[in-house]
C-alpha cells in the first residue's frame, strides 16, 4: 500500500514537472500577429539574443535556437554572420534569410570603442 502510494504520488509529480517543462510557463506570453519576415522591425544582436528570441526568425526554430545559443557558449561570440554556418542545422540558405534580422555587435566587451 506505502509503496503504491509513493509509486503514484512519484508519477503525478513526474507528470506535472514534464507537463510545465514543455509549456514553457515560465516566458512571457507572446502572440504572434504576423510571420512575414518583412514585418520585423528589429534587429537581433546575434550575440546577446536568447533563444526564445532568436525562434521569431524565418528557418529558426526552437531547436535550432537552443543549438545557436550552445554554440556561442562553447566557442564564444561571433564574430560574421557567416560563422553562424558553422552551427549545426543552419545552412547559407537560412543566412540569407535572417541577414536583414540580426546583426553582430561590433563593440567587444570589456572595450569602449
Amino acid at each position: 500500500m506505502v509503496a503504491t502510494f509513493f509509486l503514484v504520488t512519484s508519477l503525478l509529480i513526474g507528470i506535472g514537472i514534464k507537463y510545465s517543462i514543455d509549456q514553457h510557463w515560465w516566458l512571457p506570453k507572446t502572440e504572434v500577429v504576423d510571420i512575414d519576415p518583412e514585418s520585423i522591425k528589429l534587429k537581433i544582436d546575434l550575440n546577446r539574443a536568447e533563444w526564445y528570441e532568436l525562434i521569431i526568425l524565418p528557418g529558426i526554430g526552437e531547436k535550432r535556437a537552443k543549438t545557436i545559443i550552445e554554440y556561442r557558449k562553447e566557442k564564444g561570440p561571433f564574430l560574421t554572420l557567416e560563422q553562424l554556418c558553422e552551427v549545426d542545422g543552419v545552412g547559407v540558405g537560412t543566412v540569407k534569410k535572417i541577414k536583414e534580422l540580426v546583426f553582430i555587435n561590433e563593440r567587444r566587451e570589456g572595450t569602449n570603442r
